[in-house]
């Protein structure tokens, strides 16, 4: 290991003695990959310990193959190496054993990949049998939010007769009905896995004896990511016998909405693994950015209340790494900076398009930022969900407008479509087979949609109630009225059409309605409002806004690594880039104060429901991670805060505040510019700790970390007594605060050459 440098705190995980379970706490960029790839060259080579009694668990299969190569790369090779698996890829090796002995019928079919359609296939048509049993409402279950549904059921371990959600009553329905389907197909999804792994290793004791008394050590990466279900398999796998290693970092934890319990990794590691010792880690020291960033991402961090106290350090003090926040002002608009500043480090400082990410943490607030890439013909891709004008909630404005211009005109496959697009958005509560056999009866015959409809509504032997036929003859004058507004009123332009759609059919109640008021009907309200400002923003005459936006291209035809990415932040942790943009981080966006649980529960309380976070911990720790995912620069786009006459609702997110940007930056700057050997360095931090010595946060990992680096304990003894004698400061300073430039940063090589698309670009 002498090749490699190790931090004390690596050293010390690698040698934790045999005989004892350890949790690893490890910070945003600590270089736990490495820790662990070293604890099991320790194991393997200084402790013979069989590479077969170690077991690995990764939680995707990204961090899978990158655990394999570094194992490889530290000179163990792939045949010698431990099993490593993810939850999944270990439950599936257990179901084909389980075949190959007979346990499980040979005639599985595994809905997998390619396959995976049919999950999506056998949703919607347990929607559809339940629909025509009457046992739901038409257009009450979008199937998206029932397989979203159905997982996190599966990952708890709850079937569907003790299955409970807090919203959409159907959905257990859904559940149930699916299940019968998947199981009349003899058929195992990718979510069944875990579950049927942990009932094999629970009911059948000779499989559980051969299985469960294979590791004498196991490995959890993530380990504050762990569902119900995981977090059983592990306890399964460990037995009395196993050592069990766990590794994550409470502070990361993002994903309770899908069934995470960071609890295991806060406080109950040591109750559910007590029968052996127990010894805490942490790695605290970050190779991934300077002191700028981790001071900032630890002062915001620090405001939770239920997570392991432990220090973020930046490992090299020297390395250049700012934040900048950018407020929108009268002359110009935060997102027209940030696609400003986009183009300067592609076009001026050669940054590749790949070491971009703009995070968001809901997609609603890339609404602007698209629309400034458009307007300057920058590409990028949005991945996770369609571009902000492809987005089904806004495609439905644009449908209503499509569908009003033929409705009149032989029925085509097209207006088919759009009419099953807009009939139950919002909802109308038509069956959608009966709209979908008018229609194509319409079609066979040559007559319109307007004919279609009245059918409907007209024909003495319509499928419809009553009700159900005057909400046809109200759909069909609005869009009757649509064309009029259209062709009648002089001047017209798509947004004050868009905006007069919303409120005629009270569409952003529809939302609510729906969804209730957590976070995905905020999302698509928001969504929707952004959309018509943009249709507002382009001065467009409503038909000529539909014909533009059919012909928007976000990537302008060019290779993936000249586009720049678009994401949320669940996506995008356990990455790192050179720069990263978080454009409108506002109270309402990020914070998002909205329901972001779990939603389902054990009616039977057979699974014990964890305990959630304060949903402001939750978001806290969103933004952090946002902010650790960048190497070099974090780009924040903000509102200014409202002024005391009133005007925008809009506020800066309180993390803004939070993060303390103006000390941090003045203290780590003076401290990066000692670090460098610059005249005057000493004086400068001495004035800076002078001035903000009462930022407690700051002052205290500056003389207890970084100032170690610094040999010079007349200097560290000084800095103490300036703080000390300082009142202690709010953390109320105003954000706008540029990190000063560090002497001698390294150039970075230069990018790939950029395709032409970006030579229109400009600054």
């Amino acid at each position: 290991m002498s090749n490699v440098r190790l931090t004390s705190e690596q050293e010390a995980v690698i040698r934790h003695p045999l005989g004892r379970h350890a949790r690893v706490l490890s910070v945003a960029g600590a270089g736990k990959t490495t820790t662990m790839a070293y604890r099991i060259k320790h194991l393997v080579m200084e402790r013979n310990v069989a590479p077969g009694s170690i077991h690995v668990l990764m939680f995707n299969r990204l961090a899978r193959v990158q655990f394999r190569q570094r194992l490889a790369d530290i000179g163990i090779p792939p045949k010698v190496q431990p099993p490593v698996d993810t939850f999944h890829s270990f439950a599936y090796r257990l179901i084909q054993d389980m075949m190959n002995a007979g346990l499980v019928p040979a005639s599985t079919d595994f809905w997998l990949n390619g396959r995976g359609e049919q999950v999506w296939l056998y949703v919607n048509i347990a929607i559809t049998n339940l629909e025509r049993s009457r046992a739901i409402l038409p257009g009450q279950v979008d199937p998206e939010e029932a397989m979203q549904a159905i997982a996190l059921w599966k990952g708890s371990l709850i079937p569907p007769s003790r299955a409970g959600y807090r919203g959409n009553r159907y959905l257990p329905l859904v559940y149930a009905e699916f299940e019968r389907l998947r199981l009349r197909k003899n058929a195992l999804t990718f979510d069944d896995f875990v579950p049927m792994a942990v009932g094999i290793l629970e009911h059948e004791r000779s499989v559980s004896q051969e299985w469960c008394t294979r590791a004498d050590h196991i490995v959890v990466d993530e380990y504050q990511d762990v569902n119900y279900g995981q977090q059983r398999l592990v306890e399964l796998l460990a037995g009395q016998r196993a050592d069990v290693m766990v590794v994550g970092d409470d502070d990361q934890t993002i994903y309770e909405w899908r069934g995470a319990r960071p609890n295991y990794i806060i406080r109950e590691f040591r109750t559910v693994f007590a029968n052996k010792p127990h010894t805490d880690y942490t790695l605290s020291r970050s190779f991934r950015f300077g002191p700028v960033i981790a001071q900032c991402a630890y002062n915001a961090i620090s405001f939770n209340t239920t997570r392991v106290e432990k220090p973020l350090v930046a490992h090299f003090v020297a390395k250049p790494a700012q934040i900048h926040v950018v407020e929108s002002g009268r002359s110009l608009d935060a997102n027209q900076e940030l696609a400003e500043q986009v183009v300067a480090l592609v076009k001026g400082k050669d940054v590749a398009p790949t070491q971009i990410r703009v995070l968001v943490r809901t997609f609603a607030q890339l609404g602007g930022l698209e629309g400034e890439f458009l307007a300057r013909h920058i590409p990028y891709r949005v991945v996770g969900r369609s571009p902000f004008f492809e987005r089904r909630e806004n495609r439905v404005l644009l449908d209503y407008v499509r569908l009003a211009f033929e409705l009149d005109q032989p029925v085509t496959k097209r207006a088919e479509g759009w009419l099953l697009s807009v009939a139950n958005t919002p909802s109308r509560k038509l069956p959608r087979k009966a709209l979908t056999q008018v229609m194509r009866a319409a079609r066979f015959h040559e007559a319109s949609t307007r004919q279609a409809l009245a059918e409907l509504v007209d024909h003495p032997e319509s499928r419809l109630y009553r009700s159900q036929q005057q909400r046809v003859a109200e759909l069909t004058a609005l869009l009757d009225r649509i064309r009029q507004r259209v062709m009648g009123e002089r001047g017209l332009r798509a947004g004050d059409l868009l905006e007069w759609l919303v409120e005629s059919v009270d569409y952003l109640a529809h939302f609510a309605d729906y969804y209730g008021d957590g976070w995905e009907s905020f999302d698509r309200r928001r969504a929707v409002l952004n959309f018509v400002d943009y249709a507002k923003g382009t001065g467009l005459h409503p038909l000529e806004f539909v014909q533009h936006v059919e012909q928007l291209d976000t990537t302008r035809g060019v290779p993936e690594d000249q586009q720049i990415v678009m994401t949320t932040v669940f996506r995008e942790k356990g990455c790192e880039y050179d720069y990263v943009f978080i454009p409108q981080c506002e109270e309402g966006y990020m914070p998002c104060l909205r329901e972001t649980g779990n939603l389902v529960f054990d009616t039977a309380g057979l699974v014990e429901e964890p305990e959630p976070s304060e949903a402001i911990e939750n978001e806290r720790r969103l933004f952090y991670v946002a902010l650790t995912r960048a190497r070099k620069a974090v780009y924040v786009g903000t509102s200014p805060p409202p002024t005391n006459g009133g005007g925008s609702s809009r506020q800066p997110s309180r993390f803004l505040d939070e993060i303390q940007l103006e000390p941090t930056a003045r203290v780590m700057g003076a401290l990066q510019r000692l670090a460098s050997g610059a005249g005057r360095a000493r004086r400068d931090l001495l004035t800076a700790v002078g001035r903000f010595g009462g930022v407690r946060r700051v002052i205290k990992n500056l003389i207890s970390e970084y100032l170690k680096d610094v040999v010079d304990e007349s200097l560290t003894g000084e800095v103490s007594r300036i703080a000390a004698a300082s009142p202690e400061c709010p953390f109320s300073y105003r954000f706008a605060c540029t990190p000063p430039e560090v002497p001698g940063a390294v150039k970075p090589p230069p990018a790939p050459a950029l395709h032409q698309a970006w030579d229109i670009v400009e600054f």
